[in-house]
Formats: structure tokens, C-alpha cells, sequence
């Protein structure tokens, strides 16, 4: 973790939070969970939406910047401490700036028809998992005028999926599930029937059963109820 404890913002505090929470759980094996770096401009709150607003055409919402943070980056990878065990998180979150005025995903992924590519140009990654190599990330769709932009879930097999929740949204649960690799599927329209979805389901039943009792500051009844009506 980064040394500034000093977090000026209430989203800070909570990542800070969550980070400990992880470090000092015995259940996890934590091999990462760190702040990045602050730059002047980027820790500018007002300066970071008024150039969003200038120059991506985005008068975000208030409760995005209520989720504010000044890091380049927050980070974590972790798995559980059981042997033969599913159960894995990764969490490599970008600075919302960095996120939305970025590099478009077609960049990097073109997309393999029109329509995915004309979508491709508008998502930008803003949660990532590169250490875990998974081909899964999270992106917003970005479009002139947005207040609210859509979050989309990238799966290099499935394609991107839209998701039925905001960006603030997304990072509240982030917290509750500490990155554990597939949580998003709970919030996607796509089947878990599917062979490709098996390690996914094992490592979000085994979420469940374990962050309840790790964690139990958090309410995970809604997870669970998600993943039910999944199964």
C-alpha cells in the first residue's frame, strides 16, 4: 500500500479499508494490494471533471464524483489460502480520468464485425486483471454528452456484455467482493450453463460461503441471490 496515509476523499478511505481487510484476513493469500502514484493534475478534483466536461463532452453524474480518488491506480491480486481452490481475486483500477479521456479498446482489440468495432471505439478499460491473465476486464462506454456512462464487461471468449449497473455502482461492489474473478457476471444477462463458466461459479459459490464470515461488515445476501438465479 502506499505510504500516504493522509486520503482526502471517502472512496480513498474505503479502498484503504478494503486493502487492510485483505491483508489481515487469514483465509487470503495476498500477494498485491497497493495505491499507486498521485500527480498535481489528476489529484485536482474539480480540475479532473471540468476537463471531462471540456474535453470528452462528460458532465458526469455526482455520484461518480463521490467516488473519486487522486491515485494513478489501485491494485490488488489475491487467492485463497485452501488448497485446490477457486476462489481468486484481482483488482488493477484506473484513475477515472485515465479511464475515460484514454485509449479507446480498439486499440488494442479491433473487434471481428462493424458493430463490435464501432463499440470497441467507445469503451475504455478502467478495471483490468493482468496479473491473472483471465481476458476479462471492465469498460465504460464513452460518448459525447454521456452523464452516466454504461459499464460493459469484456470477456476475450463471450464478446462484451453490458451491465446492469453504474460506475458508482460498480465500485461499491467492488469492495464487497475484493475483486474475486467473474463477480461481474452476477450483474450480466448470460447463462452459467455454459463449461466456460464452471471455474467462475466455483470461485463466486466459494465467495459466498467464505467472505461472510471474513468479512461480515459487508451484506453479501444480494450476491448470493444473484448467483442463485444463475446456477
Amino acid at each position: 500500500m502506499s505510504t500516504d496515509e493522509n486520503y482526502e476523499f471517502p472512496y480513498e478511505r474505503r479502498c484503504a479499508d478494503m486493502l487492510r481487510d485483505l491483508g489481515e484476513c487469514p483465509d487470503l493469500t495476498v500477494s498485491k494490494a497497493r495505491f499507486g502514484t498521485i500527480s498535481k493534475i489528476l489529484g485536482d478534483v474539480d480540475r479532473v471533471f471540468k476537463g471531462l466536461a471540456r474535453d470528452s463532452e462528460l458532465s458526469l453524474v455526482p455520484e461518480i464524483r463521490e467516488h473519486f480518488f487522486r491515485f494513478n491506480r489501485i491494485e490488488a491480486h489475491w487467492r485463497s489460502s485452501s488448497p485446490d481452490t477457486e476462489l481468486v481475486g484481482e483488482i488493477d483500477l484506473k484513475h477515472v480520468y485515465g479511464s475515460m479521456a484514454g485509449r479507446s479498446l480498439h486499440h488494442t482489440w479491433e473487434g471481428s464485425d462493424d458493430e463490435e468495432r464501432a463499440l470497441h471505439r467507445e469503451l475504455r478499460v478502467f478495471d483490468d486483471t493482468p496479473r491473472s491473465g483471465t481476458g476479462r476486464m471492465a469498460a465504460l462506454r464513452i460518448v459525447p454528452g454521456a452523464t452516466n456512462p454504461e459499464v460493459w464487461y469484456l470477456d476475450m471468449r463471450q464478446g462484451a456484455i453490458p451491465m446492469e449497473l453504474g460506475y458508482a455502482a460498480y465500485l461499491d461492489i467492488l469492495l464487497i467482493t475484493k475483486g474475486t474473478i467473474g463477480w461481474q457476471y452476477l450483474y450480466c444477462d448470460t447463462g452459467f450453463g455454459d463449461p466456460g463458466f464452471t471455474s467462475v461459479a466455483g470461485g463466486l459459490k466459494e465467495m459466498l460461503e467464505v467472505f461472510p464470515r471474513s468479512f461480515p461488515d459487508h451484506d453479501y445476501a444480494e450476491l448470493r441471490t444473484r448467483l442463485q438465479e444463475r446456477l
